[in-house]
């Protein structure tokens, strides 16, 4: 009995490193970076810090597509000044449930946060709990991030 707990927990630790981990890699989402639309990569410089500032942004409001999740639709406005990041405005979250409330809660700020640190979106950390809020974020603040650019 005791040899089975052993295992089990064994399977488990391996199981949550084996998450961070893959959570810690650069996430990509289908149709971030499809045919038609341009990779942010061309417009991104890095720094020291691994922090990545735009360089051709235009200044302005830029929303995002409304992407579809598990929990409810997620969609951002981006607000680009002096060429970079400075705000992102929350249009659409995930609140129909009461859990759902509860993680859009925790959720905004870490986004936006990240979102404005790494000047990304294939840089940004997701958040535990609310992977699919994170790709619905990630996906929409590309968009948001793709008409800055064209712009």
């Amino acid at each position: 009995m005791k040899k089975a707990a052993l295992i089990i927990f064994a399977v488990a630790i391996l199981g949550a490193i084996g998450a961070v981990k893959a959570q810690k890699q650069p996430a990509t989402s289908a149709g971030l970076n499809a045919p038609g639309t341009s990779s942010m990569s061309q417009n991104m410089t890095s720094n020291n810090n691994g922090a990545t500032a735009s360089t051709n942004y235009k200044d302005g409001t830029f929303t995002g597509n409304a992407a579809d999740t598990p929990y409810g639709t997620v969609q951002i406005a981006a607000v680009i000044s002096g060429g970079k990041i400075t705000d992102i405005k929350f249009l659409q979250m995930p609140f129909e449930e009461g859990h759902s409330q509860e993680i859009t809660a925790y959720a905004e700020p870490y986004l936006k946060q990240t979102a404005i640190e790494k000047q990304n979106p294939q840089n940004l950390d997701f958040v535990t709990g609310a992977t699919s809020t994170s790709y619905g974020f990630q996906e929409s603040l590309q968009a948001a991030l793709n008409q800055a650019a064209n712009s």
